[in-house]
């Protein structure tokens, strides 16, 4: 097992600014945790505002510093978009959040509660496929910055060692630097190795530890396990032989949703559509990544435009095919903007895909083997005039069981023209149909054997006979036939063998 762990010490500050822009950094700014400053941005760090303050002194050193109130419910659903992002390289993943304040006053535990939100990822079995343990971390690492997530990460044999040796400075020097994965003798070094503070376990068990002596790990295993189940209870002990790898360390597994969903939070609220794109581009990225490795597809983009108390406004971006290509997502999603009036400042911006699909064999072939760019510029135009026009502009037409040319076809959803239907499948048919089609058949006028319709018709091909629903009272028996007009048009007309007399039902183009 190779157990890799990814600590997000400024998740508090991050669930609630990284929609900004970069120049947007030069403003100070501090998450507070009730009248305690939890977190704050460089430019505030740069002056003096450092966690821990009261408000009141962080405001005292900066009087222009921008406070916003903690978010436990953003960071979870950070924390969860984070997960789902892990799931894309490895299907074993666990999340753990970060202390809630109510945690801090209740249930004692044995393990630290008070530490960042983390997240644990199992390598093992994704490093061939990613080429190898240095180009999956900097993979990961690129990603991260991309989504302006700051981390640490550490390596170990189990989650508890990952958890500890992340927190080491020499060991996250040497991750950087690594090609492959440590030996267990590497790993016990760096465990005895490291302070006794950086143990997850709760802060009375630390003081407990310093007040004993023990400042490092190794003077703690050098103990016996008796004497230290004594002092520091089975749990303690427990965590010990977790660490060690000489038992089991489980970790809650993560179940991804079948779905995406990825939020920026704007401190200012953003009241143009247009400063809505910036942010929309760096979710279609997110979603892009992911769902290429998970080999899904979605086709609907489901926008939320938060207004905060003032309720919210939804709006949708409907893909023909599986579409990978962040620039024409966006640029589908820039012409939907244009249609929008906001109705209040957006407060955050959410993308939603709900139904995500897998990739066909067939669906790629189709893509990218089968006649070529005819096939993607017909989908791109039907996606900009959706985007464009609507989803109620534009329908498709699909073939009907019917023995009736009027009855053989319908309007369809453009967008489900090509899913295969499972079981019975209908074929077009083989004979020369017109393009128009009259939605109800034009009598044709008979002087002394002929036939007129805007001048003598003059039959050229025919008959094809069409005799069905001969079961039913309705019986319906025609003989078709393709006509030329004086001045040249060709049409399809048929005589009605019940009646014996003709009608117009097609013009050829």
């Amino acid at each position: 097992m190779l157990w890799l762990c990814i600590q997000f010490p400024r998740l508090p500050l991050e669930a609630l600014t990284r929609a900004g822009r970069k120049d947007s950094e030069s403003t100070p700014l501090a998450v507070t945790d009730g009248n305690l400053i939890l977190e704050a941005n460089a430019t505030g760090h740069a002056r003096n505002v450092a966690s821990g303050l009261t408000i009141a002194t962080a405001c005292a050193y900066c009087p222009e510093l921008e406070l916003l109130e903690r978010d436990l419910e953003r960071e979870t659903q950070l924390l969860q978009q984070l997960a789902q992002w892990g799931y894309s390289f490895t299907p074993v993943v666990s999340p753990r959040g970060s202390a809630h304040p109510g945690e801090k006053k209740g249930k004692k535990k044995d393990q630290g509660d008070d530490g960042p939100a983390c997240l644990f990822l199992e390598l093992s079995g994704s490093l061939k496929a990613n080429g190898g343990l240095a180009p999956l971390l900097q993979q990961l690492r690129k990603e991260l910055r991309k989504m302006r997530i700051s981390h640490v990460m550490g390596l170990g044999h189990s989650p508890s060692a990952a958890h500890l040796l992340s927190q080491l400075p020499e060991h996250r020097l040497w991750l950087e630097e690594t090609q492959s994965p440590p030996s267990p003798q590497q790993w016990r070094q760096w465990i005895s190795f490291a302070p006794s503070k950086l143990l997850d376990c709760n802060n009375k068990a630390i003081a407990k530890l310093y007040a004993c002596g023990i400042k490092r790990v190794s003077q703690l295993l050098a103990i016996p396990l008796s004497e230290v189940g004594n002092r520091f209870g089975r749990s303690f002990i427990d965590y010990l032989a977790r660490l060690n790898g000489t038992r089991p360390d489980p970790v809650p597994s993560y179940e991804p949703p079948a779905e995406f969903h990825s939020e920026l939070f704007f401190p200012s609220p953003l009241d143009n559509s247009e400063q809505l794109l910036f942010p929309a581009g760096r979710l279609v990225r997110e979603l892009c990544r992911q769902l290429q490795r998970r080999q899904l597809y979605s086709q609907q983009l489901c926008w939320v435009l938060d207004y905060g108390s003032r309720g919210s406004q939804q709006v949708n971006v409907e893909i023909s095919r599986p579409l990978f290509d962040p620039q024409r997502l966006i640029a589908l999603t820039k012409l939907q903007l244009e249609r929008v009036t906001l109705q209040e400042p957006v407060q955050a911006l959410a993308l939603k895909c709900q139904q995500l699909r897998p990739l066909e064999s067939q669906t790629l072939r189709e893509d990218f083997f089968d006649e070529g760019s005819k096939v993607h510029e017909s989908y791109q135009l039907i996606d900009k005039l959706k985007a464009r026009l609507g989803h109620q502009a534009l329908s498709g037409v699909t073939l009907k069981e019917s023995y009736l040319p009027e009855q053989a076809w319908q309007s369809a959803d453009s967008l489900s023209l090509h899913s295969r239907p499972r079981g019975h499948n209908l074929h077009p048919v083989n004979a020369p149909r017109p393009s128009w089609l009259l939605p109800r058949p034009d009598r044709i006028q008979q002087r002394d054997h002929k036939l007129f319709y805007d001048g003598e018709l003059q039959l050229l091909q025919g008959p094809e006979r069409i005799d069905g629903y001969w079961w039913q009272h309705h019986r319906h028996a025609r003989d078709y036939y393709i006509a030329r007009s004086e001045l040249g048009s060709l049409y399809w007309v048929f005589q009605d063998l019940t009646s014996e007399d003709w009608f117009l039902h097609g013009v050829y183009s």
